[in-house]
């Protein structure tokens, strides 16, 4: 797990609200974007179709979703539970349904 400096801990963490992620290139906005999603699905148990996230590009929204798959993939490799693993597995199933996308693509 990445050590999280203030900004991306508050990121990953804030709950009940929307969230905006900006900075440079190669900041880790992806990394942060996916811990939250991975938080907000595994410990809160919000299910992936009721998450919107949405990028600028067709490519970072790829990244987004690939990363997020290679996460689930891993923790439910790693879970003991059968209960969770099934969850997870439902998640997984559901990743192609996500709202992971564009900004244009999401209007459209």
């Amino acid at each position: 797990m990445p050590q999280w400096n203030e900004q991306q801990a508050k990121a990953i963490h804030t709950k009940h609200k929307n969230i905006l992620v900006s900075a440079s290139a190669g900041a880790g906005k992806t990394t942060v974007l996916i811990a939250r999603l991975v938080e907000l699905v595994i410990q809160d148990r919000i299910p992936i179709t009721k998450i919107l996230a949405m990028t600028f590009t067709e490519a970072a929204a790829n990244e987004m979703k690939k990363r997020l798959a290679f996460e689930l993939h891993t923790l439910h490799q790693n879970s003991e539970d059968a209960k969770t693993r099934q969850y997870i597995s439902e998640q997984l199933s559901a990743l192609g349904n996500a709202h992971i996308s564009t900004i244009h693509s999401f209007c459209l």
